[in-house]
């Protein structure tokens, strides 16, 4: 089962291009776009209302995306919904698709258009009576060829209005056609201004300007509708893609009856020091809970009974510390021996910043080759004045760091990482160092050392708590210790820990989330992984 895939906006002309050149009819593709608009609508308004009872505007502009509103009016004037079309360019401006599917639909409905001319008041009170009586609005203005230039004048008029109706009448839906207008397709930016859509209809596949934020936060529900472009075209551009839950639990390894706790997998947790044992623990716990065979925590020696209290389920291994209560440097040989009995290691949280620690972790990268996940502290090993890259045979394939933007920053020097560049920035780490990254945040990005890269659709601001991170660490450091590649672990990882959070927010509200409430979350979504990868082979 392939995973959904995502290409920047500007890939559209070109996509469209090719299969022009093919012998696809380009008025054939922008038919079946504005048709499967016009079909998710009539769909989602039916049963509420009589078709006849249903009013919409649809609000176009002079390209192809406008083309494909005029299509969807259409269909819908035919459905017997009462619609009002504005169009907001003279038609000698129009493309060539958009003023065919015009001229046709003149036909259908003349007295049903209107030129949106902000000039002329007349027309202008027409347009914000009927934005205040719709059920619904058809957001038909700019495609995915905006990029960069910020939206002005009577455009900016025409979108600000759209939003406000919507702010005035909460039953209002907002649709938008392959994109938000005043969503920068390529880069998710907000081009000075932007509609705020409910449902946004995406051709052929979906536009990262839908998947990465803050472009994400316009799009509402995305639906993406097949209109007839062979997946062929898409498959020789960026490499970006999306999971869901049939996808993680096909890449879930399956369990036998006669499975133990040593085959399961078996993790090695190195975190922990004096007033951060709550991040160890939790790493551990969802280790556990993500289905890793057997945890043992190494700690510093002084607090193994905190820990030995804490965790009933897992094992502790105190070691050497240094005078602040970390795990010392001097315990490096012995913790190599210990590795050798485990199947993967998670290290980094709450280790704290001591420099023998981070020198411990340095050597531990350089010495142990098992697939790892470094989260937390134990990513200062990749920044400062040692910088671990500067090591030109230092091999670092068997890592998956899990950084937020600003320890994302610290790693490659830089100031900050906006949202708008965490693509550029996570694909950079990945390739400098050779490993996999994963960059916690809206719309979490998973980067393989090729590039490759999955936008996670899970999870919300609920997780911006302290300790979900720790947790996401142990979930993907047990899908490591049960044999799953580093990218798979990483993106199904980020996937059960959004997913987790999505499940718990519905009784704790988001602002109440706390990182433990994640392992109950854990637990709900590995039971809806099991209906689907046993099909019934076990009750549950």
């Amino acid at each position: 089962m392939e995973p959904d895939r995502i290409l920047k906006g500007s890939r559209v002309a070109e996509v469209d291009r090719k299969c022009i050149n093919d012998g696809i009819d380009s008025k054939h593709l922008m038919n079946n776009a504005g048709s499967s608009v016009a079909k998710i609508i009539i769909e989602d308004f039916k049963g509420k209302k009589f078709v006849r009872d249903v009013k919409g505007i649809v609000v176009c502009g002079s390209g192809n995306n406008g083309g494909d509103g005029f299509v969807a009016a259409a269909d819908l004037i035919k459905s017997g919904m009462d619609i009002k079309v504005f169009y907001i360019s003279l038609p000698e401006k129009f493309s060539p698709d958009c003023k065919y599917y015009f001229k046709k639909l003149v036909s259908v409905g003349e007295d049903k258009l209107f030129y949106l001319n902000l000039k002329n008041k007349e027309i202008e009170d027409i347009f914000r009576k009927e934005l205040a009586k719709s059920d619904f609005i058809v957001d038909a203005i700019f495609g995915t060829g905006l990029h960069g230039k910020e939206i002005h004048g009577p455009s900016r008029q025409i979108i600000e209005d759209i939003n406000q109706a919507k702010r005035k009448n909460e039953n209002l839906t907002i649709y938008s056609v392959d994109i938000p207008s005043g969503v920068d397709s390529d880069s998710a930016k907000i081009l000075e201004c932007a509609v705020k859509a409910d449902v946004t209809v995406t051709f052929g596949c979906k536009k990262l300007g839908l998947a990465n934020y803050p472009g994400a936060d316009f799009a509402g529900r995305v639906k993406v509708a097949d209109i007839g472009i062979p997946d062929k075209y898409f498959k020789e551009y960026e490499q970006i893609f999306e999971a869901d839950l049939r996808w993680v639990s096909d890449r879930i390894p399956d369990k036998k009856p006669w499975t133990y706790k040593h085959e399961v997998g078996k993790l090695l947790v190195i975190a922990g020091s004096l007033g951060l044992t709550g991040a160890a623990v939790m790493t551990c716990l969802a280790a556990m809970r993500a289905g890793a065979g057997l945890v043992t925590l190494v700690c510093p020696w002084e607090l193994n009974d905190i820990f030995e209290e804490k965790l009933t389920e897992v094992m502790t291994y105190p070691v050497e510390q240094t005078d602040e209560v970390t795990i010392h440097s001097d315990c490096l040989d012995e913790i190599i021996g210990l590795s050798e009995r485990f199947d993967a290691l998670a290290i980094g949280p709450g280790l704290s910043r001591n420099p023998k620690t981070i020198c411990l972790v340095r050597e531990l990268l350089s010495k142990i080759k098992k697939p790892t996940v470094l989260d937390a502290d134990g990513l200062c090993a990749l920044s400062g004045p040692r910088e671990i890259g500067n090591k030109k045979d230092l091999d670092l394939s068997h890592v998956i760091i899990t950084p937020h933007a600003g320890e994302l920053s610290a790693i490659l020097g830089r100031n900050s990482i906006g949202l708008e560049s965490r693509l550029e920035a996570n694909v950079k780490v990945a390739k400098k160092y050779k490993l996999t990254s994963v960059l916690k945040g809206a719309g979490t990005l998973i980067t393989s050392s090729s590039g490759k890269t999955f936008i996670n659709p899970t999870g919300d601001w609920a997780l911006a708590t302290a300790g979900t991170g720790d947790i996401l660490t142990g979930i993907i450091g047990s899908l490591l210790c049960q044999g799953m590649g580093f990218l798979d672990s990483a993106v199904c990882g980020a996937f059960i820990h959004g997913k987790s959070s999505d499940i718990m927010v519905k009784n704790t509200s988001r602002t109440s989330l706390m990182a433990t409430d994640l392992l109950e979350g854990i637990k709900s979504v590995f039971l809806e992984i099991e209906k689907i990868k046993y099909h019934g082979s076990y009750k549950l």
